[in-house]
């Protein structure tokens, strides 16, 4: 990998005194704690909400990443000496998301012991974890195609939840612009990308090609490794919310989702996101 010439860079804001900024202010701490605000006097609703503001942190440093890696790899196959390109930035980045699914894989299983999820579900409403765009953004990111969500929480007349509807009327628009500009623009529209750039026949054997090449192979193996974080964030997530519902004698979330039904769903009609790749790697 190059070796990076880190400079010093101005402050944005050229009138800002560097010498007045200290950890609490350069971190916001007292707006970002501010944040976290329980609507009952449950002692498990709090941690509930900052587990889940962890992960949209992760999420949002993950967004800014990812769209690095995406521009990196972009540029990379740009160059018309080399088929390939230069993948050093796109691997830099995308070794953070890695690293962030790590934390937040980490931190949701916190919450499968908590015990008052009944204490605090009624006063949260709807609210879901499918009402979050930025995970969305992320999964539209790494190429899963937005008819996975569309009517996601439909029960059998084809009646939307309330928590779908609404995310629609706050988040839709930016959900499909988001759409349109990975459409030729995710992690799964490169892999292919690098499938179609490899001098062999057929899928697998342009795997083996790309495993085997020095310059593609990293970039692979990064691949594998983001399905499967991203994979266990599905299955521990979905698996968590089965368990808390359970405690509560419930079958549907609160977004109005059967969770048993939405993960097989991705199951179905996602995984994996790179295909011939995750499985080569499971059989070796």
């Amino acid at each position: 990998m190059k070796k990076y010439d880190a400079k010093p860079l101005p402050p944005l804001d050229p009138n800002m005194d560097a010498s007045k900024n200290h950890y609490w202010s350069y971190q916001g701490l007292d707006t970002l704690l501010a944040c976290k605000k329980p609507l009952t006097a449950s002692k498990d609703e709090d941690l509930f909400i900052a587990v889940h503001q962890i992960c949209e942190i992760a999420f949002h440093q993950i967004i800014l990443d990812l769209d690095r890696t995406l521009d990196a790899l972009k540029a990379a196959f740009a160059e018309p000496a080399r088929p390939m390109g230069e993948l050093d930035e796109a691997l830099y980045f995308l070794e953070r998301p890695l690293k962030l699914w790590d934390t937040i894989n980490r931190t949701m299983p916190i919450l499968g012991d908590m015990r008052g999820f009944a204490e605090f579900r009624t006063s949260i409403g709807p609210t879901s974890g499918f009402q979050s765009f930025q995970f969305r953004q992320i999964e539209i990111m790494a190429g899963v195609e937005m008819s996975y969500w569309t009517g996601g929480t439909a029960d059998a007349a084809g009646k939307v939840h309330v928590a779908e509807s609404e995310f629609d009327k706050h988040y839709g628009a930016r959900v499909r612009a988001a759409f349109e500009r990975h459409r030729a623009h995710s992690l799964r529209h490169y892999f292919e990308e690098l499938l179609a750039r490899a001098p062999a026949e057929g899928r697998a054997e342009r795997v083996i090609w790309l495993d085997a090449n020095e310059t593609t192979a990293p970039l692979m193996e990064r691949l594998r490794q983001y399905e499967a974080r991203q994979a266990t964030f599905h299955q521990a997530h979905l698996g968590l919310a089965v368990r808390q519902l359970s405690i509560v004698g419930v079958e549907y979330g609160t977004g109005g989702t059967s969770f048993k039904d939405y993960l097989a769903k991705y199951n179905r009609e996602i995984a994996p996101l790179f295909p011939g790749l995750a499985a080569r790697h499971a059989a070796e």
